[in-house]
């Protein structure tokens, strides 16, 4: 328990210096060259910080496995792994802090994409741009269900849309057309304030009543169409919280509508994250337990190499996938799949019990 101790608060430790030595030095890369644009001393404090958790974001997994190569190279360095070893622990044994450190680790980092922190790069960019309302939707035309939804304006941060037009469809024809010059989402439907309903009915004589128009100080209607997912669905962007992509997914699948590129985001988000966990078990045991026998210089460098190689193909394979190119399943997870199998190898077949 002892080892397990020390060996862990030894990862976390290099884990938290790493990360942020790494985020924090691209976030001052990006204020060094965007820093004129930028007017205040709060503003340029806010566009460091949004800077540096888009970074941290980005290079998180890869601190992961370097905190592993410093640690290991540490322990080498200081005969501490050699120790423990000669104490009885077996591979198997040294290794397990570092599987439950990174697993913990790893499920933080994919519990902060439940929150803002997945628009960290858009906040960014809304200062630079000197923007209040960081996305205003306009000309939105979509289906939804069995209506046509025209939105002159939709303001996801205040729920709100203006100028709306509903078109009901029945048996392949209109039936009915609801005009609102503002609606406003109350987190289950939409308000339609002072709504203006014509009913066209289906007309097989000149004799029957054609379109009844009124009026209503307000209506109900399309439940469960979100502002903020709906932007993010039809404007192709990729800011997305778990639970949004989760939604949008189930929402794409309802109107029938093409799912790859939410399953691309949604994949990168839950599952790439867990490559790092296998490189992790993967290079512990690939690296020696003694100093003599290899180059700790040169091993360090090379296993930094392949880390960021690795980072820069599941990167790739979900930028490909998120284009459209290749199925979600064939890149992202693929990947990450194959890189378990290794790690499994490893582990089942290159330590002692």
């Amino acid at each position: 328990m002892r080892m397990f101790r020390y060996v862990s608060w030894l990862y976390i430790r290099y884990f938290f210096l790493i990360a942020f030595a790494l985020a924090f030095f691209f976030a001052g890369l990006d204020y060094m060259q965007n820093a004129s644009k930028l007017s205040g001393f709060n503003i340029k404090i806010l566009y460091l910080f949004y800077k540096g958790s888009y970074a941290l974001g980005l290079l998180f997994p890869i601190a992961l496995v370097l905190s592993m190569i410093v640690t290991k190279m540490s322990l080498i360095r200081s005969n501490a792994l050699v120790s423990f070893y000669a104490l009885g622990y077996s591979k198997r044994e040294v290794l397990h802090p570092f599987i439950t450190v990174s697993f913990v680790l790893t499920l933080l980092y994919i519990g902060l994409h439940f929150s803002s922190f997945v628009n960290s790069e858009l906040y960014a960019k809304a200062l630079m741009q000197k923007k209040q309302n960081l996305t205003i939707t306009k000309n939105l035309f979509v289906k939804y269900n069995d209506s046509f939804i025209y939105i002159s304006q939709l303001i996801p941060s205040k729920k709100e849309a203006k100028d709306i037009r509903i078109y009901k469809m029945g048996e392949g024809d209109l039936t009915k057309i609801i005009y609102g010059k503002s609606a406003r989402f109350d987190g289950r439907k939409w308000l339609i304030a002072d709504a203006k309903i014509v009913t066209k009915p289906h007309v097989r004589e000149l004799s029957l009543e054609g379109l009844k128009t009124e009026r209503r100080k307000d209506i109900e209607t399309l439940a469960g169409f979100k502002p903020k997912i709906l932007t993010s669905v039809f404007e192709g962007k990729r800011y997305y919280t778990v639970q949004d992509a989760y939604y949008a997914l189930n929402l794409l699948l309802s109107q029938g509508l093409e799912t790859s590129k939410v399953r691309s985001i949604f994949y990168y988000m839950v599952v790439s994250p867990f490559f790092a966990m296998f490189l992790v078990v993967i290079f512990f045991l690939s690296i020696p337990p003694h100093a003599r026998s290899m180059n700790l210089l040169w091993t360090s460098f090379v296993l930094i190499g392949i880390t960021l190689f690795v980072w820069g193909i599941v990167y790739l394979l979900y930028r490909i996938s998120l284009g459209g190119v290749i199925l979600p399943e064939l890149g992202t997870v693929l990947a990450v799949v194959l890189l378990a199998a290794g790690a499994l190898y490893s582990y089942m077949f290159r330590t002692d019990r």
